[in-house]
């Protein structure tokens, strides 16, 4: 099944995604550029644009997105791949003679090849599956502990990297609005706060002098060029983001094509968001794209879903608001669970890269060529439910207060049987920020310190501190039995 093999892989290509227009976005090259037409031809042989597509460079990381209409600026002489959920594979050479206009087909499925059980069509099986689900998923505050790593890729290097556990608080369920998600720097901790009771965290890389420099030496202020301020875990926003207009709530299923496939002998639906009916509902789809919802044994639950996006609206900003494109694609994956009659989110998994003015990287203003990509994965279990409002009031105060800043002291022994982050991938963190002072080193060296240095009301916050973090630890015990 090609479209299986495709989505078995997807989650690793999109490691080195860019998004947006190569017309807009893409590096200056030397070679004459030529603009190219991507379409579908329909049953009806009617040629219709496929805009938000991924083209595919010959080493296999995206090279540039179709435009809103279809359209893509290509260099001369390179040799392009289409890799797409719906449409058949393509290859093709940019040739200065050749046709601008490259024709897709959808790649069906043999339904014959899927044991159909009770629906006959994707949308009428996702119906039946959404009422059991949204009413799961809708539920009060709740707390859990939480394991997690984020680390930063930039120029095929990696420069920050940031792993902490802790106790989680998640304060809101569905019913949220969009456009208050986010208050101030608030990102994704709007709603769902991340307190880390254990915490290692590495300096960040100066390309500049070639070394790694203290976090205390790097500065918020957006004025200075070499500022840096990606924070960790922004996964959490974009889960909202694609929450709030997902397939699995009933009322979004008309915004997505669907169909099913097969992944590991296991039923799957494919989705693709269809613009076109987005902008007629004037409606708002917060990430584009296409991606996969993975079904239970039975095809009666569902254990995840995939977003691969092409497009994020910034999920605080209104439709109408100058800068809500945050210019950033990758790959969002959503892992659930069921626990006592609910359905809580068990994994997080982020893969996106993030470019041009309208990212949160470093240099400011933004260089072509210095674009980074965040990888991220969070951890959910030992799930209770806050018993009262005022208990909740008063988490929601000490968290919010918090948040990242908890100034936990490293802790070697903790991490040597604790970490989430896989050998193989701290081996090539350890091999790029470690080069010159070593990892461990930047650990210790970091050790009970702020993420972002704030000396104003220092004394004050440390003995905020030294109160709250004690009382969350004895939470983070109980809700794992210990």
């Amino acid at each position: 099944m090609k479209n299986s093999i495709l989505l078995l892989s997807a989650f690793a290509i999109f490691t080195g995604f860019l998004l947006g227009s190569q017309s807009s976005y893409a590096q200056e090259a030397e070679h004459k550029k030529h603009q190219y037409s991507i379409l579908e031809k329909d049953e009806n042989e009617k040629r219709n644009p496929i805009p938000f597509l991924p083209i595919f460079s010959e080493d296999g990381t995206v090279y540039g997105i179709t435009d809103s209409i279809g359209n893509i600026t290509l260099e001369e002489g390179l040799t392009f791949f289409i890799r797409s959920f719906f449409y058949q594979d393509r290859e093709f050479i940019v040739e200065p003679n050749a046709e601008k206009v490259i024709l897709l087909e959808r790649a069906e499925m043999a339904l014959e090849e899927i044991e159909i059980r009770s629906f006959q069509n994707p949308v009428d099986h996702l119906k039946h599956l959404n009422k059991s689900f949204q009413s799961a998923f809708d539920k009060e505050a709740f707390l859990s502990n939480f394991r997690g790593y984020y680390a930063v890729q930039q120029r095929e290097k990696y420069v920050d990297f940031f792993e902490a556990s802790g106790i989680s608080l998640h304060s809101e369920s569905q019913k949220w609005k969009p456009y208050n998600f986010v208050q101030a720097w608030g990102g994704g901790s709007a709603y769902q706060f991340l307190v880390p009771l254990e915490l290692r965290r590495s300096h960040h890389w100066d390309w500049t002098i070639g070394d790694t420099i203290p976090a205390r030496n790097t500065s918020p202020s957006t004025d200075r060029p070499d500022q840096y301020s990606i924070k960790p875990f922004y996964a959490r926003e974009l889960v909202y983001a694609f929450e709030y207009s997902w397939p699995l709530s009933s009322s979004n299923l008309k915004f997505y094509d669907f169909q099913y496939d097969l992944e590991n002998g296991k039923e799957i639906i494919l989705f693709k968001s269809k613009d076109e009916e987005r902008v007629k509902a004037n409606s708002d789809l917060f990430l584009i794209g296409e991606g996969k919802i993975v079904l239970g044994e039975s095809g009666e639950s569902i254990e995840s879903i995939t977003i691969n996006f092409s497009k994020y609206n910034y999920v605080a900003f209104p439709k109408n608001r100058n800068g809500r494109e945050r210019q950033m694609g990758g790959s969002l994956l959503v892992n659930f669970e069921n626990y006592r009659d609910k359905v809580f989110v068990r994994e997080i998994g982020l893969k996106s890269k993030l470019f041009g003015p309208v990212n949160i990287g470093n240099p400011r203003p933004f260089q072509k060529g210095s674009e980074v990509t965040i990888i991220e994965k969070i951890l959910f279990e030992d799930f209770q439910f806050v018993q009262s409002k005022k208990d909740l009031a008063s988490l929601e105060k000490g968290f919010g207060f918090v948040g990242l800043e908890t100034m936990a002291a490293y802790d070697p022994e903790y991490w040597s049987s604790n970490a989430l982050v896989s050998p193989d991938l701290f081996n090539l963190i350890r091999r790029d920020l470690g080069s010159k002072i070593g990892l461990n080193d930047q650990f210790q060296a970091n050790s009970g310190k702020r993420l972002i240095p704030v000396e104003k009301d220092l004394a004050y916050y440390k003995d905020y501190l030294s109160k709250l973090i004690p009382q969350l630890e004895l939470i983070s015990q109980r809700l794992s039995g210990n």
